[in-house]
């Protein structure tokens, strides 16, 4: 069921720095489309104020919590196909098939919902309606967000992750223009303020998608059997890889909605600020997940073929590269906070509140590096529910409990001081279980990735 040209193509890769950036290079690139999504909404937005940039916030995390369950999906609808190698275009099919059904009931459902789960967020009523409105705007593109993780996979699976990248990084790019022309009537458009954002972006994912099926047309793509893609034994089998990833971003979307409730106690201003350095650490931690994603492949390989040695040396490499990468951006950001603060942000005060978080934040996204990487290759020992149990318990059992309890009377900073302490903890226990496991693993045992 495996892949074994796959796995002895990224077994005959030596542990070096070259051979590993070639792999995670483009799955990097492609992160930092989708941080550039939300990075320009802010920008455009924040020029618009403080209330404005607050609803965007608020609509934005409502979409992502339903883009979560998707992404989920994603991951293991990605893990099937890599696994099913000899039937991949039957399954990709399958899965694009129920990708598309899931995300069309998502975003019903949220629209539906929109108001009303905003309004557990909003305390000033001033918000409650742009959000709501800037929310719907995005849910409409939700079904290109899967026709585009099919795109990857299939690209993915070709060993050419670039011909995905390269076009969904044109297509986000033109969100730029889109957005901006949308929000301020630029062209002759509609002049829609902060929900043009939303219709922008949405129109960026489409044509995304638009692209991607113009590429593989031109190349000839012929889906050969879709007669096995619907039978219950492969939707089982799809349910099976799905489910479980599906539910622990759900956990983690969740975790950041109760976060947003919590911060939104501390009024609009820090929302809105908070809402912006949330989008920038993003970009800070694309190099980690593109390690992330690369470990499954060489680290995963290795263990196969019961190469400590090799897995040891890939592991190391990996997570120092991480490290150091996280370290460097960190010290970029710390020079460049207060300029990047104005770039994104036009009200004095928000400047000042995300100048001020931004440096702490950049270093909890170094821990953050460290618990995507070790994450990855927990889960290459099998122990899915430990990743699972240690991450969430952190977020949910350490951060929000402390949050909820020091952010009323330290204000502000605490929420970013918090944001590094939970995840030294979580960075802790995942090296014990990942050091644990390696070091107990003799030269010739057998790998094996279902344990749990």
């Amino acid at each position: 069921m495996s892949n074994p040209q796959t796995n002895d193509f990224y077994y005959s890769r030596e542990p070096t720095l070259a051979n590993l950036w070639r792999i995670a290079a483009p799955l990097s690139g492609a992160m930092l489309s989708q941080a550039i999504v939300g990075l320009v909404d802010t920008a455009l937005v924040g020029h618009l104020g403080g209330l404005a940039l607050a609803s965007v916030s608020i609509g934005s995390y409502l979409v992502f919590i339903l883009v979560a369950i998707i992404t989920g999906f994603g991951i293991g609808w990605h893990g099937l196909v890599s696994q099913y190698a000899q039937s991949h275009i039957g399954l990709l099919g399958l899965g694009l098939v129920y990708g598309v059904l899931i995300s069309v009931c998502l975003g019903i459902a949220g629209a539906y919902a929109a108001d009303d789960v905003i309004n557990l967020f909003v305390l000033d009523d001033r918000i409650n309606s742009l959000a709501v409105y800037y929310g719907q705007s995005r849910l409409w593109a939700l079904p290109a967000i899967v026709i585009s993780i099919a795109a990857r996979i299939y690209w993915s699976e070709r060993s050419t992750p670039w011909q995905y990248t390269k076009l969904i990084l044109l297509a986000h790019l033109a969100n730029v223009p889109i957005s901006y022309g949308l929000i301020y009537g630029i062209g002759g458009l509609p002049a829609m303020g902060a929900v043009g954002a939303g219709v922008g972006t949405s129109i960026a994912l489409w044509l995304g998608v638009l692209l991607q099926l113009v590429l593989l047309y031109r190349r000839n793509l012929r889906y050969v059997d879709f007669r096995c893609q619907f039978s219950v034994e492969n939707w089982l089998l799809l349910l099976r890889f799905t489910w479980p990833p599906m539910l622990q971003q759900l956990v983690f979307a969740l975790h950041l909605a109760v976060f947003l409730w919590l911060l939104s106690q501390l009024g609009s201003s820090a929302m809105a600020a908070s809402f912006a350095v949330l989008n920038v650490g993003l970009l800070l931690v694309l190099p980690a997940i593109g390690l992330g994603q690369a470990a499954l492949s060489l680290v995963g390989s290795a263990l196969t073929k019961k190469d400590k040695i090799r897995a040891i040396g890939w592991s190391k490499l990996i997570m120092r590269t991480g490290i150091l990468t996280a370290l460097a951006l960190t010290v970029l950001l710390g020079f460049i906070s207060q300029w990047l603060s104005q770039l994104l942000l036009v009200n004095r005060d928000l400047q000042q509140l995300m100048a001020t978080a931004l440096p702490w934040y950049a270093m909890a996204m170094i821990l953050e590096t460290t618990i995507i990487i070790l994450s990855r290759f927990v889960l290459l020992t099998g122990l899915r529910k430990t990743v699972l149990i240690l991450v969430s318990a952190s977020q949910w059992l350490l951060f929000l409990p402390l949050l909820a309890w020091l952010a009323p009377s330290y204000g502000f900073m605490a929420v970013w001081w918090l944001h590094i302490g939970y995840r030294m903890l979580a960075a802790l226990l995942l090296w014990l279980v990942w050091r644990h496991y390696i070091n107990g693993l003799p030269m010739g045992q057998n790998f094996s990735p279902n344990k749990e």
